[in-house]
C-alpha cells in the first residue's frame, strides 16, 4: 500500500512519521475488518441473535402456577404451538396451531414473538408468546366467544418455565 507523503520545511519530522504510521495502522485495521466481515450487511452479532431468537422459544414449557385453570403446558417447535389445557384428571390436548413470528424490527430476522390464532368452534383464541428477561415464557391469551352464550370475552396472562410435565396415563 502506498501512502503519499509530502514534506514541508515547517513540518516536524516526528509528526510526519507519526502521521504515516497512523495511516498505515488504520489502513491495516480497515483491511482486516473487511477480511473478517465486520462490515458485512448483517453483522455476526445480529446473525447470532437471530439464530438464538429462533430457537429460544422452542421447547416444552410448564405453567409456573400449578393451580392454573388455563394452559398447563405449551410445546413450541419452530412456528408451531401445541398448548395443553387444565382438564381433569389429565391435561387436554388442544392441538397444534400454526403461529406467525415477529422480529424486533423491520430489518431484523430475530424471532421475538409468536402469535397463534385458533377457532375452536365456539370461540376465537389468540395467544401471543414472548420471552421475558428472566428466561420465562409469557403467554397473553385473548378469548372471544362466538357461540352467543353470553359469556364475556376475556384475556389472561400466564408465565411458563422450561420443563415437561410427568407422563400421566
Amino acid at each position: 500500500m502506498k501512502v503519499a507523503v509530502t514534506v514541508s520545511r515547517r513540518t516536524n519530522p516526528r509528526l510526519l512519521i507519526a502521521s504515516v504510521v497512523l495511516r498505515a495502522v488504520l489502513a491495516s485495521a480497515a483491511t482486516a475488518a473487511l477480511a473478517l466481515g465486520c462490515f458485512s450487511a448483517v453483522p455476526a452479532r445480529a446473525q447470532q441473535s437471530a439464530q438464538a431468537g429462533a430457537v429460544s422459544l422452542d421447547g416444552d414449557w410448564l405453567n409456573v402456577d400449578p393451580n392454573t385453570r388455563g394452559i398447563v403446558e405449551i410445546v413450541i417447535t419452530g412456528r408451531k404451538v401445541h398448548p395443553f389445557g387444565a382438564c381433569h384428571p389429565a391435561a387436554c390436548d388442544q392441538g397444534v396451531i400454526k403461529a406467525k413470528s415477529f422480529a424486533s424490527s423491520v430489518d431484523s430476522s430475530d424471532i421475538r414473538r409468536l402469535v397463534a390464532k385458533e377457532n375452536t368452534g365456539f370461540s376465537q383464541v389468540e395467544i401471543t408468546l414472548s420471552l421475558e428477561a428472566d428466561g420465562s415464557l409469557r403467554a397473553d391469551r385473548f378469548t372471544h366467544f362466538t357461540d352467543e352464550s353470553g359469556r364475556a370475552d376475556y384475556s389472561a396472562v400466564d408465565y411458563f418455565k422450561r420443563g415437561r410435565r410427568p407422563y400421566a396415563p
